[in-house]
């Protein structure tokens, strides 16, 4: 009974962390939040059933515990995406996937006063620095974008129109395509310039496509 206590609990910890996962709409949602979390809990359990030498099986308690470590870094390091641009995706994801994982074994050891603070406090991140980062962005953020131009020196144009919109460029690389030129650029500035600054850019005359790189 208690260890299904310990399972149940698993489960309700990495729904509540799921479910903002699955509002923010991550590759990491509700289910698997849960899954990974009633594993490393089961995993926890046999280790200490193990150890205790239950059916003649004896160890050391904390080599399963160690190994889950380890294989949730592999399934974290799946979650993550290095975009065009070089920008990287995923970390967070990847990030809660490993926290889940150890409050599952938290729950698993029997540690309920310590896997449910463990849990309130990843849901105060995860819900509350949301906001915080929201009101970072607007005041400073950074968009990679490939822009289509049909000559070289439109590089030029594109930085004069950068300094009007009050945002800062820079040339990532260039390149010399089929239709004309393609110019890599990491914009930063406050997030309401770079979206006038995007706006803006795609009416310009000299400006054949404009995409998030």
């Amino acid at each position: 009974m208690n260890d299904l206590l310990r399972l149940l609990a698993a489960c309700v910890a990495g729904g509540i962390i799921g479910f903002e996962r699955e509002v923010h709409d991550k590759p990491a949602g509700l289910r698997t939040n849960v899954m990974i979390c009633l594993g490393a809990a089961l995993f926890a359990i046999v280790s200490i059933r193990f150890s205790a030498g239950v059916d003649g099986a004896s160890g050391d308690p904390a080599r399963i515990a160690a190994q889950v470590v380890t294989g949730v870094g592999f399934l974290g390091a799946g979650a993550i995406i290095q975009a065009r641009g070089g920008a990287v995706l995923g970390l967070t994801t990847a990030a809660t996937i490993w926290t889940v994982a150890s409050i599952g074994l938290a729950f698993g050891a029997g540690r309920f006063g310590l896997g449910a603070v463990a849990t309130a406090i990843a849901c105060g991140i995860l819900f509350g620095l949301s906001r915080v980062e929201q009101r970072i962005a607007r005041w400073r953020t950074t968009d990679h974008l490939e822009v289509l131009t049909q000559a070289a020196a439109d590089s030029e144009r594109l930085m004069a129109y950068s300094r009007t919109c009050g945002v800062e460029l820079r040339m990532r690389y260039a390149s010399k395509v089929e239709s004309g030129y393609s110019f890599h650029l990491r914009v930063s500035g406050p997030k309401a310039a770079i979206d006038g600054f995007t706006a803006g850019l795609i009416a310009e005359p000299y400006v054949i496509q404009m995409r998030e790189a």
